[in-house]
């Protein structure tokens, strides 16, 4: 695994799922076209998103690189072949080197994906934070990056595509001594593309009884919007999650146990 680590000599750890973002469409083109380089591309990997974080040095911060299907891979398949048990043996790595006490996975749209599903994967991680993730990752390709598709899935296998596509209600994610101890906060809204799917994905975890809790934004903003128009919120609600303390904030409403309104500004 690719990675940046700043290490402030915490006891506490929050690892940063890379979004999408960090590849032009040209150069999608020129990948499709095997008229690029592999470090060229690996080199746009290394922008980090929310970087300015670190800046907080509450925690130590692990930069996740997301370079993977010669583009992206959404911290699930390589060309179509399944990189989870990997990745998540070597992050399992990673934490007990260090001897991180409190871990927390954080990302935003495709890096909220990521975060989820190590979150719910590694029993060392036991807080996560997923801004507007994409829960069904393969509706997403073929409804923004459909050109591009044979980059993800060379071999047109709709078999594989469905599993990763339903990854998050798959049975085989789950065990519960993975997540007992681990507590989920997902934050969308009703203008994201997957906000229903967030809907169903928040009841079907409470359907197995594991603690997670859904902000909803009140406004009509679209996916990108609903998390930058809102960073303030997003950097004093991941320290919250990160420090294990009661969500709570001056735009926050509770309308049910697990159900949050944040008022946009």
């Amino acid at each position: 695994m690719d990675y940046k680590l700043v290490n402030n000599n915490k006891k506490d750890l929050i690892i940063i799922f890379q979004s999408a973002g960090r590849i032009p469409k040209e150069t999608f083109e020129r990948i499709t076209n095997n008229d690029v380089s592999k470090d060229e591309v690996k080199k746009l990997h290394e922008k980090y998103t929310w970087f300015k974080f670190s800046e907080f040095d509450y925690v130590d911060y692990l930069f996740l690189e997301d370079y993977y299907s010669k583009s992206y891979g959404w911290y699930m398949f390589d060309s179509g072949r399944s990189i989870i048990e990997e990745l998540n043996k070597e992050l399992h790595e990673f934490i007990s080197k260090k001897n991180y006490k409190n871990v927390t996975a954080y990302g935003s749209s495709k890096g909220g994906t990521g975060a989820l599903i190590y979150g719910i994967k590694n029993p060392l991680i036991n807080n996560v934070f997923a801004l507007v993730p994409q829960i069904h990752a393969v509706d997403y390709i073929d409804q923004k990056l459909s050109a591009f598709k044979k980059l993800f899935f060379p071999n047109d296998d709709k078999t594989t595509e469905n599993y990763f596509n339903n990854i998050f209600f798959n049975e085989e994610l789950y065990q519960e001594s993975n997540y007992r101890n681990t507590n989920i906060y997902v934050y969308t809204g009703v203008g994201d593309e997957q906000f229903n799917e967030a809907l169903k994905f928040n009841k079907y975890l409470n359907d197995k009884n594991i603690n997670n809790n859904i902000i909803i934004n009140s406004s009509l903003k679209r996916h990108n919007e609903i998390v930058m128009d809102n960073v303030p919120f997003v950097r004093s609600a991941l320290k919250l999650v990160a420090l294990e303390k009661v969500m709570k904030g001056p735009r926050l409403y509770n309308i049910d146990d697990n159900i949050l309104i944040l008022k946009d500004k």
